[in-house]
């Protein structure tokens, strides 16, 4: 049954932004494929920015869209299903995919901008019975 992060930053002095970069940079060492679930394009193309810089000494390959029959290692989109295997489902978006129990993992980031919808998807995935953890950053 896929396991259920919620990353707490409301306490915390660092950005979605930044924990996304780093969680996406742990899941490439791990080998881990990721799908970056933003919630809009502006978001897709900052990410896709920040993916670039994040690390002055490595590189976290990553694309915007699949490319035909290559499996990149970070997706990053706000609309598509996902094609191949990914372990790792990182939601920015406002609503829970319809296909997140495909993935291993769920990764919820919740921010002081966006508490109503963590709270919703805490309860939609309680209520469904999956494992549900906590870090307060």
């Amino acid at each position: 049954m896929t396991r259920i992060d919620f990353y707490d930053l409301t306490q915390s002095q660092h950005t979605t932004d930044g924990l996304v970069c780093k969680l996406c940079h742990k899941a490439y060492q791990s080998k881990q494929n990721v799908l970056l679930l933003t919630a809009n394009q502006y978001q897709t193309d900052k990410l896709d920015r920040m993916l670039w810089i994040s690390e002055e000494e490595s590189f976290l390959p990553h694309d915007q869209q699949e490319q035909q029959g290559l499996l990149t290692p970070i997706l990053i989109n706000h609309q598509a299903d996902p094609h191949g295997e990914r372990q790792l489902l990182i939601n920015l978006s406002n609503e829970i995919p319809h296909f997140f129990a495909q993935f291993e993992r769920v990764i919820e980031v919740v921010a002081a901008d966006n508490k109503d919808h963590a709270r919703s998807h805490y309860s939609y995935y309680k209520d469904r019975g999956y494992e549900l953890k906590h870090h307060k950053l």
